[in-house]
């Protein structure tokens, strides 16, 4: 079905610049409990199906101009997830987010390293931090609702080219559009777009960390989409000077891992980013969460920490996790919610669903609060009912800065 325009442009754009690296050890305790039930979130549509994949069919009625995205981090299905899957190829590993992934129209992650048949091996021998997903990844995926993945990221050549290409065709096997890599590097720059609610939204996928040296020195060059200032602004501009495009996402993949706040180069080519047109910025990397600012009345996630990937016993923070919701309105400024979530052994659990919300909801917000003052200021409102809190640009020309120690006391 040819998809149809809106009115007049949301000219939203979120681009997704996404530079993934694992963390340096696997923390083996606190597994996972028994299989969650099977998610039922839709299966993902077709890019050109502009009505399929819809909020789910009990959701209230919405403005046709009214979409909602669900984003969030890093995606491993190495390891242990991968050992899982082998032996249970339908585990449904995002379950506990199912009521945020079905009531978003567009759902996206980073997909944290290749999928690829490597036999039984889901880790390299020689190297924990070498990892692969079983084909069936793709297909948790797609059960979960999941539209986009940024394949951008310092994993994505662990078991090298031929793999990295196989990963992008099981994701089409399964129907999950994918960013960021692909046969060529012209591919690797493509927007992915998908139409919901007569808009269409683009997201593109770069990232500034490479685990085999420097990009711009190995053969990933060209298949891979860099973290180039340049090539990423001249990308979001091309795409708003088109008209069939209402709305671009932005997702990039760099920074430190572990560090509390962003890298100055990161806030730069964020705002620049956000300058060229973008109407959001998510980060993925750091396997922590960091704050939160506005450039222009347009959010700028610095890093969503993990999702589906284990915390580190050495950085306590990464039990913490966090999704946003991103509501976009033609004539409005997006509008963000942040949606935090802890991890119990592989598992997600967000705030709605766990039985000790309340201090946990404390630890996060206060730490998030502090971490956002840091980097220019927002507004946070209470979180509601599914676990979500309002985060709007602060009120007055608030300037960042030091805040008090924000070392972890998890309850």
């Amino acid at each position: 079905m040819a998809p149809h325009r809106v009115a007049a442009p949301l000219a939203l754009v979120l681009v997704v610049a996404a530079a993934a690296c694992g963390n340096d050890r696997e923390d083996t305790t606190n597994l996972a409990p028994a299989p969650a039930p099977v998610v039922t979130a839709p299966a993902p549509a077709d890019a050109g199906d502009e009505d399929a994949n819809d909020a789910a069919p009990d959701a209230p009625p919405r403005s046709p101009a009214f979409v909602t995205v669900f984003a969030a981090g890093d995606v491993s299905f190495g390891r242990l997830v991968g050992q899982i899957l082998l032996r249970e190829p339908d585990r449904a590993l995002f379950a506990p987010m199912e009521h945020l992934l079905r009531a978003a129209d567009v759902r996206f992650v980073n997909l944290e390293g290749p999928i690829s048949d490597q036999g039984n091996e889901t880790v390299s021998p020689e190297n924990n931090l070498v990892f692969n997903g079983p084909p069936a990844s793709a297909d948790v995926l797609a059960r979960a609702g999941i539209d986009v993945v940024s394949t951008a990221n310092n994993h994505a050549w662990d078991y090298g080219k031929s793999a990295m290409l196989e990963t992008l065709d099981h994701l089409d096997r399964a129907s999950v559009l994918h960013v960021g890599t692909g046969a060529t590097l012209e591919k690797a720059f493509e927007p992915a777009i998908v139409t919901r609610r007569g808009a269409r939204l683009a997201f593109l996928a770069v990232t500034d960390v490479w685990n085999q040296g420097v990009l711009s020195r190995h053969p990933g060059r060209a298949h891979v989409a860099s973290a180039d200032r340049e090539a990423l602004v001249r990308a979001v501009r091309a795409l708003r000077e088109r008209r069939d495009i209402d709305a671009i996402l932005v997702s990039y993949h760099g920074g430190e891992e572990y560090r509390e706040d962003p890298l100055p180069g990161t806030r730069a080519l964020a705002e620049a980013v956000i300058d060229a047109g973008a109407d959001a910025f998510l980060g993925h990397h750091p396997h922590v969460v960091q704050g939160v600012s506005f450039h222009a009345g347009k959010p700028i996630v610095y890093s969503l920490g993990n999702l589906l990937m284990r915390m580190h016993s050495g950085h306590p923070w990464t039990e913490m996790g966090l999704a946003v919701k991103i509501e976009l309105e033609k004539g409005a400024p997006p509008r963000l919610f942040a949606c935090p979530f802890r991890i119990h052994g592989i598992e997600p659990i967000p705030l709605a669903k766990d039985p000790r919300r309340k201090a946990y909801e404390s630890h996060f917000f206060g730490r998030f609060q502090s971490l956002t003052r840091r980097v220019g200021g927002a507004t946070l409102g209470p979180a509601g009912e599914d676990g979500c809190a309002p985060v709007a640009p602060p009120s007055g020309a608030e300037k960042p800065r030091a805040a008090d120690s924000l070392a972890p006391n998890f309850p």
